[in-house]
């Protein structure tokens, strides 16, 4: 019997993690409106072509729920930065705590950042899954954006597709989907 393969997730940021008012999904019971909200300022280093350029001295504010990061770092799985911070994705992830112990960054083929950003990304996780394939999951609050073809795409391949409503992110029904699909895959 052949071992199964460690389930990719192709991550947006922004609009995912990335979300201002993450706070509400992830309230309980007793909580104040806030619990859990966090926030730091990245800076990026690295231009749209992948290029290491140095800090422009400018951040982007990032916001995130303590109790998203708390669930997601328990997915055994590895963790591909699919987004438009690139190379300074992994930055993100470590201001905010993730701490999934394998991951890099998927580039755009053509080498460049273009936009709508989710044609490049969709493009790469087909190039990839298409040379090594591996159950996945991708996330991007774009997929309700593109043509269904595409969903069906990614979906026909066997992955996961997630489109969180981009001001909320990631909710605690989007985690438990992906704990589901990671236990039935891997």
């Amino acid at each position: 019997m052949a071992d199964k393969k460690l389930t990719r997730i192709y991550q947006d940021i922004d609009g995912c993690w990335n979300a201002e008012l993450n706070a509400k999904p992830w309230k309980r019971e007793g909580d104040t409106d806030q619990r859990g909200y966090c926030r730091a300022m990245v800076v990026p280093v690295h231009n749209d072509k992948g290029e290491k350029v140095g800090s422009s001295g400018w951040g982007y504010r990032m916001e995130w729920n303590e109790r998203m990061v708390e669930e997601y770092n328990k997915l055994e799985a590895e963790l591909v930065y699919a987004t438009t911070w690139r190379a300074d994705g992994p930055k993100v992830g470590k201001a905010m705590g993730i701490k999934v112990p394998k991951m890099r960054v998927l580039h755009p083929r053509s080498g460049l950042t273009t936009f709508p950003s989710i044609e490049w990304k969709f493009d790469a996780i087909i190039a990839e899954q298409e040379l090594d394939p591996s159950p996945f999951i991708a996330i991007d609050d774009e997929w309700d954006d593109v043509s269904p073809y595409r969903r069906e795409a990614l979906e026909s391949l066997g992955g996961l597709v997630i489109a969180p409503y981009p001001n909320f992110g990631l909710t605690p029904d989007h985690l438990e989907a992906m704990r589901e699909y990671i236990e039935s895959h891997s």
